[in-house]
């Protein structure tokens, strides 16, 4: 079962995130997003989650130095933006997420290549000028293509706490990730409503 929380900012919420059962906590080290946080913020974002839940460094076309840097305190790296397999696979396989941003079909040929080397992908929506947090849902076109080729996908894009649970049932992804939709100002979350994506999210792909 995969279903992560991200843009976290605060260790407060962090702790709390946890503790309702989320797999995994994302933090965004991207200096261009409104849920930036620092290394030493996510240092005590890690301290304050427990140790069921895995903290997720979100990254956009870093440089190996900085990967290397935030592996010392997270436990799995998200690459968010354009890096080709070769940069990738630098790192420890099972330590890394490969996010894409489904805009066309051209996107598939580069899935299916990391697809084949066994990495864990995520699938989010495409807005132009933006690495992610939109908001924005996928085009379900895309995501029945994607189902032709692998089951193993995180499901991210506009999820929230209201379409989480039918978009399970008619996708039946991996994994889910969420961030704006569960918001009340960039990085800080609506608690109420996490607890409740978390509690439908954990029932239904219990069932998957």
């Amino acid at each position: 079962m995969f279903i992560k929380i991200c843009g976290i900012t605060q260790p407060e919420q962090a702790y709390n995130i946890s503790r309702y059962g989320a797999t995994h906590i994302g933090v965004v080290f991207f200096e261009k997003s409104p849920r930036h946080v620092s290394l030493e913020e996510i240092r005590h974002i890690k301290e304050a989650v427990s140790d069921s839940t895995k903290l997720v460094a979100v990254v956009v076309n870093p440089t190996k130095e900085i990967v290397n840097s935030l592996f010392e305190f997270v436990d799995m790296v998200q690459f968010h933006g354009d890096e080709p397999l070769e940069f990738i696979s630098q790192f420890p396989k099972e330590k890394v997420i490969k996010a894409f941003r489904l805009k066309d079909e051209k996107v598939f040929n580069e899935i299916e290549k990391f697809l084949k080397n066994d990495y864990l992908i995520l699938v989010d929506s495409y807005s132009k000028g933006a690495y992610g947090g939109t908001g924005k849902q996928i085009n379900k076109d895309f995501l029945y293509k994607l189902k032709r080729i692998t089951d193993r996908f995180i499901l991210s894009g506009g999820l929230s706490e209201t379409n989480v649970g039918k978009l399970i049932d008619e996708i039946k992804p991996y994994g889910v990730d969420a961030s704006s939709k569960l918001e009340v100002s960039p990085g800080i979350k609506d608690l109420e409503k996490v607890k409740k994506f978390i509690k439908i999210a954990k029932d239904k792909l219990g069932d998957t």
